[in-house]
Order: structure tokens, then sequence, then C-alpha cells
């Protein structure tokens, strides 16, 4: 692995617009970013055709290159396995939407997670609900030459949280060019879901997005600062032969006041590895 696999994502800049984000990420020289899409950065359902060739025009005319777009599904009332149709069709247009950003900035990849569902509902039609959506999206995916990226989540209620649930969904769904798989730390190491497993589960060919991040379990914390083993789960990623992109995802709120501090602490834990010096 190398420093060109290395993104970082403007979660941690909730208290700071998106412009400062970019100032901020200039002075670090850094050029890559996934692009988390809420906000008060840029709400997805706000963003008309022509502001999304606007926000694709200022990326470019200042280099950055979007290796991810990740639609905000967490907080946001988003749901693809809802029992609700109109849930169901608002959520599919918004991701749909998500795609045709991620087409006209030249993004290879858009973010999807697992739906969800009450715990007193039947898991396995919420299911079938989510296969179904999943289908039309890495469908209308491919033809705008975009893959989706699919992401399991930590919470009882959501339906996909391991690795082998999101194998599941591949052999169902992955005949499609547009559906991949990815690994966040924080939620898999936590499943005892680690690198190694998680490419003999999925496959190498089935991931190609990589969330870094720590946690106690659980908080999206930098790197270093939990008690996930993150550098041996690193080390660990390294020996698979994994080249694809590896996007640095802090989200806990204890960073928001102070994001700067947090990204000198992120790049000097990576540059204190030697797989990325």
């Amino acid at each position: 692995m190398n420093w060109s696999q290395i993104a970082m994502g403007n979660f941690t800049y909730y208290y700071y617009s998106f412009a400062y984000f970019l100032d901020a990420m200039e002075k670090q020289n850094i050029d890559r970013i996934e692009l988390w899409l809420a906000e008060p950065h840029l709400c997805l359902d706000d963003c008309s055709y022509a502001g999304m060739r606007q926000f694709s025009k200022m990326l470019r005319e200042r280099n950055f290159k979007v290796c991810c777009v990740a639609p905000e599904q967490y907080q946001y009332p988003v749901n693809i396995a809802s029992s609700d149709a109109d849930t169901r069709k608002r959520s599919t247009n918004y991701f749909k939407k998500a795609i045709d950003l991620a087409a006209e900035l030249e993004a290879p990849k858009v973010l999807v997670a697992s739906g969800h569902c009450p715990q007193e509902e039947n898991r396995e039609e919420a299911f079938k609900r989510m296969k179904e959506v999943l289908t039309e999206l890495a469908h209308n995916a491919c033809f705008k030459g975009v893959q989706i990226v699919f992401e399991p989540m930590p919470r009882k209620i959501d339906l996909v949280r391991s690795a082998a649930e999101v194998k599941k969904i591949l052999d169902e769904v992955g005949f499609y060019e547009g559906i991949r798989g990815m690994m966040d730390f924080d939620i898999c190491l936590r499943q005892k879901d680690t690198p190694k497993k998680y490419m003999e589960i999925l496959g190498k060919k089935n991931i190609n997005h990589i969330h870094l991040n720590d946690g106690n379990p659980g908080g999206h914390l930098i790197p270093g600062e939990g008690v996930l083993p993150i550098k041996e789960a690193l080390e660990e990623l390294e020996s698979t032969g994994y080249t694809d992109d590896i996007s640095v995802e802090v989200t806990n709120s204890i960073y928001y006041e102070a994001p700067d501090a947090a990204t000198e602490k992120i790049l000097q834990f990576l540059r204190g590895l030697k797989m990325f010096k």
C-alpha cells in the first residue's frame, strides 16, 4: 500500500464551510477526498443539476479528485428497506441523484448503506425490499459509469452488519458490475471481521473501498485514539495485496470544533506507519 491510496473525508468539518475544508486540505497537500453529502456542505435534496455542475467545476478548478460520494443516510430519513412505499421511493431517488452527482464529478463510487427496520418487523421481508432497491440502483449505476460500494452498519435495527451479510447481498445483486463491498474499520473490527477474513468471505475483487477510523469500539475516532488494533489491521490489509482507496472517516463530534488539529493528528498517525512513508 502507499500514500496515493489515502483520501480524506469532510466529515470532521461539520462546523465549518466546505470551502474551509478544501482550504485546509490544500494546506496539507491533500488532493483526494471522499465527499460526504450533508448540510452544511452539500445537501443532496437541495442540489439542482446546475448546482452539480457548478460544484464539479469548483473542485476541478482546485484540482481535487473525489474518490467516493457518501450521501448522508445514517441521520437523514433515508431507508431503502422501509415498509412504507413512499419512503422507499424517495430513498431510491435520493441515491439515484447521488449517482448522477458522482458521474458529474467523475467520482467512481457512491456509498450506500444497509436499510433498517424496527425490531418488531419481519427482517426477511425488509431484506427483500432492500435487495430490490439495491438491484435498481446497481443497474442505474452501471449506465452512469459508477459503482455502488455497500457498507454494513452497526445498529441492531440495521439489516446488514457483518461481512457474511454483505456477501449475501453481493451473491444476490453482485451480478451487476455496479456494486461492490467495502470495509469500515470501526464497524467491522468490533464484529471480529478482520481484513483477511473480509477478503476471504467476499473475495478480493469485491472490496474496493476502506473507511479508516478507530473506536472504543464505536465512535469513529482518529486512528490510534481508540481501543481497536488499527496498526495491526492495516498491516494485515497490506498483506492481502489491497490496492484500492483508503478513506479517513472520522465523524465523532469531539473533533468538530478543531478539525484542523484532528487532521494533523490523522496525518501524523499515517506518516508514522512504514507503509505510508
